[in-house]
């Protein structure tokens, strides 16, 4: 799927309104403990083809001769799920891993990727019930498409178009996950009711972590105490998003800090941490009403002229309790 669209009109939006000048950025890392990264690489990784799973007979363990040939051990039931561990894996021109329509549990464990002209290093359609933990993936990340109760645990991610993508995808949890240079946007979510939480996401492109309700999606996510840094264009989007929660979160040096626009209403901003954002702090649009925006420290963001730490287009939301420097318009507190 391509979201080039999606992109472009985003592009032309924020910076007509916002007037967000391209920057270069000093990057702080989140401190020591926060985040269990990734694992580092393995000297015991054995070499392996791309890993393509089609049904749920396909999970077989080497020398098998049919099926995947990928799996350590397991059975796939929830207390012996099938272990997909201890691989190197290089494929150009398409998916790393590609598992389809299945329910059965599993775990990709250690697993290193590398890809080369392909869009993800693991793409996950019509799936239930699998988590991808502590492994690594270069040139591309990993997606998930009508796929849910999904864990993406401790991975790290580097390059590639989009870091993490769910599209129609509910239920699922992200954490823990470092995303650095992805050249579209680190997280994005155009689904509902997942949880997106103590991940790392800096250097990007475009944006950092991104909730689309533009498809009916978008709606009763959970995005908690992530690091969101030096992302070209900003830190943390909603369009068209509803009911979500943001609460938690350091968001700095990116273009905009939080934004909420096209229609984004109802969602709750709380005890962020949002500083030196080349351009707004927090900013609603004049489509995005009924928001709660309390409890936050957003200082040193924008010129105080054009673009401030508290911005609201629409004075149709709730600002209280919050700490700043700069606002439009006066009425914020």
């Amino acid at each position: 799927m391509k979201l080039g669209t999606k992109i472009c009109v985003g592009v032309a939006l924020v910076a007509a309104i916002l007037l967000i000048p391209a920057a270069m950025y000093t990057l702080h890392l989140p401190p020591t403990g926060v985040f269990e990264s990734a694992t580092s690489k393995s000297d015991h990784l054995a070499p392996h083809e791309r890993i393509t799973i089609q049904d749920s007979g396909e999970f077989t363990m080497p020398g098998t001769g049919s099926g995947c040939e990928c799996v350590r051990s397991g059975s796939g039931s929830s207390s012996e799920p099938f272990v997909i561990s201890d691989w190197e894996i290089s494929a150009s021109g398409d998916n790393g891993i590609s598992i389809s329509w299945t329910g059965v549990h599993f775990v990709i464990l250690n697993v290193h990727v590398n890809v080369t002209a392909a869009d993800n290093g693991a793409v996950l359609r019509g799936v239930a019930n699998g988590t991808i933990q502590a492994s690594s993936f270069y040139g591309g990340g990993i997606s998930l498409y009508n796929s849910n109760a999904i864990s993406i645990l401790n991975n790290t991610i580097t390059g590639g178009e989009f870091g993490i993508l769910l599209e129609a995808s509910d239920d699922n949890t992200i954490s823990g996950n470092r995303l650095d240079q992805v050249r579209e946007v680190g997280i994005f979510v155009r689904a509902s009711h997942n949880r997106v939480e103590s991940n790392y996401v800096t250097d990007g492109s475009y944006g950092g972590i991104n909730i689309d309700g533009t498809t009916g999606f978008g709606n009763d996510n959970h995005i908690v105490n992530n690091v969101v840094e030096g992302n070209i264009q900003y830190g943390l989007g909603l369009w068209e998003a509803q009911n979500n929660s943001i609460q938690g979160n350091v968001v700095s040096e990116n273009g905009v800090g939080i934004m909420m626009i096209l229609s984004s209403t109802k969602n709750i901003v709380e005890q962020n941490n949002v500083a030196k954002n080349v351009a707004d702090g927090i900013v609603a649009d004049e489509q995005s009403i009924g928001n709660r925006i309390m409890g936050n420290t957003v200082t040193g963001n924008g010129n105080g002229v054009t673009s401030f730490d508290l911005h609201d287009e629409s004075s149709g939301n709730l600002w209280s309790d919050n700490t700043f420097n700069t606002r439009r318009p006066d009425t914020i507190s």
